[in-house]
């Protein structure tokens, strides 16, 4: 839109200096009419001054009519575009041109990386671009105009936080720092992390180690937390770990417990009653709620607790539903075996006594 502008400006400007020439040319022709009575040559100045005029405009339309077009073709070639909207505004980092995408400076528009498979930042006001090439991950810097990790030795990559971003190969995680290099050898085993893992809070990261448990390290790759957890989750000055079959738990950086018992969230449990509808008389059926027993959450597994915060039973099953108001039925781990459980969270374990034959 600049451009087009730009060209009726020029054009404008044409059409003022003309008719400045023609209303000069006239007064000219005025006074030497009046001077010489000549009106014939007059006549003659003035249609070659028209003539003249309109040339001069037809050749800005004609100019400008080529700069339009060459315009709206370069517009057709170069859009910007990203993975999550069809276009984007001049200011994207991603160039799409004739079916490719190519990194560049949203400023300048210097091309820093072509033909890339896809990439990946945080938002606008991010630097450092994470993207693919040919099976392999790399970042370039936007602002710099530089590539800082070229795509030939990581298969994963992860965007950078607190100065430190996670790359893998061959199986295992490292950290690069924003010049590319190394800051924390690759040996930490990749277990399918998604991308919003391996990223450092207030300078600290959860990872695995060889045996698949999970533990905290700082920016240097020192342990914080030994791997000794099923999952973790960090705040800024504790985390909260957490053992398949054990409540959860809030412990420092320093491995001191803060609290102990901690769940996710309770459920409601409820069971069948039958009984004979007042108006009808008939036999009817309902589920009432249990108001002193509860299922309670940790993880991915269950457990009872009564209206007073006594847990009856640890975390150990997958799901638990009434049979009466003091019987219970718990799912165990592999989702199919069952056991009945009383108001104490005791297995009821009364068989029946089977008769041989004789």
């Amino acid at each position: 839109m600049k451009n087009i502008d730009k060209i009726n400006e020029k054009i404008n400007k044409m059409i003022d200096k003309t008719s400045q020439m023609v209303e000069s040319q006239e007064e000219a022709g005025e006074t030497m009419q009046q001077e010489n009575g000549n009106s014939t040559e007059a006549s003659h100045q003035h249609g070659f001054l028209y003539f003249l005029m309109g040339v001069l405009i037809l050749v800005g339309l004609v100019f400008g009519t080529v700069k339009l077009v060459k315009h709206i073709k370069a517009k057709h070639d170069y859009t910007y575009c990203d993975t999550k909207y069809e276009e984007e505004p001049i200011s994207s980092p991603i160039l799409k041109k004739k079916g490719k995408c190519h990194i560049i400076n949203p400023i300048t528009t210097h091309v820093i990386v072509k033909d890339i498979d896809w990439y990946n930042y945080a938002d606008s006001k991010d630097s450092i671009i994470l993207f693919a090439k040919n099976g392999k991950r790399g970042f370039c810097n936007i602002l710099t105009n530089k590539v800082i990790l070229e795509p030939t030795a990581y298969t994963r990559a992860w965007m950078f936080s607190e100065g430190l971003a996670a790359v893998e190969k061959d199986g295992y995680i490292g950290f690069v720092n924003t010049d590319g290099k190394i800051a924390i050898a690759c040996k930490y085993p990749y277990r399918g992390n998604p991308l919003t893992e391996f990223v450092f809070h207030d300078g600290h990261c959860v990872v695995a180690d060889t045996s698949n448990k999970l533990g905290v390290i700082d920016s240097k790759g020192h342990w914080v937390l030994k791997p000794q957890y099923d999952g973790i989750k960090l705040a800024k000055d504790y985390a909260i770990v957490y053992t398949k079959g054990d409540f959860k738990k809030q412990i420092d950086y320093s491995g001191n417990v803060l609290q102990d018992g901690i769940i996710d969230r309770i459920n409601d449990i409820y069971y069948d009653v039958n009984y004979n509808d007042n108006e009808s008389g008939e036999p009817a059926s309902g589920r009432v709620q249990n108001l002193e027993y509860y299922a309670y959450e940790v993880g991915c597994y269950a457990g009872l607790v009564n209206s007073k915060g006594q847990f009856l039973t640890p975390p150990i099953y997958t799901f638990i539903i009434g049979i009466t108001p003091t019987l219970f039925c718990a799912t165990l781990q592999d989702d199919c075996s069952k056991v009945f459980i009383n108001q104490n969270g005791q297995i009821v374990s009364d068989k029946p006594t089977m008769k041989t034959k004789k």
